[in-house]
């Protein structure tokens, strides 16, 4: 059995207002129930609205299809850089450390 999901996809493209299942049976001489299961087994179409006619008893679901964007594009890895020294660490005065720590506002007398 051929698939009736490139027909509809292609017809709600051109009518990006949507058709009701109805008027895509007009256009595509397809069965209603046909269209229902197909329309249920598309991921791309949804329904924007429903509509009320004069002569309708029920509301009627006015189908449109969307725009599937292309997968984001995988981001290029940057070549890590190992660091060919160790840092090193300057030297310090004695009156600048403070219990192992260097701290940078100590005063020679140590008050707090």
């Amino acid at each position: 059995m051929k698939s009736n999901h490139p027909v509809i996809r292609e017809l709600l493209k051109k009518n990006p207002d949507g058709l009701s299942i109805k008027e895509m049976s007009s256009v595509t001489k397809l069965l209603p129930g046909g269209i229902l299961k197909s329309l249920k087994g598309m991921p791309d179409v949804y329904i924007d609205r429903w509509t009320v006619g004069k002569q309708q008893k029920r509301e009627e679901a006015v189908w449109c299809v969307v725009e599937v964007p292309e997968d984001c594009p995988r981001p290029e890895r940057k070549e890590r850089v190992r660091p060919t020294q160790f840092r090193r660490m300057e030297p310090r005065k004695l009156s600048q450390v403070l219990h192992g720590f260097v701290h940078q506002n100590a005063n020679s007398a140590g008050s707090y």
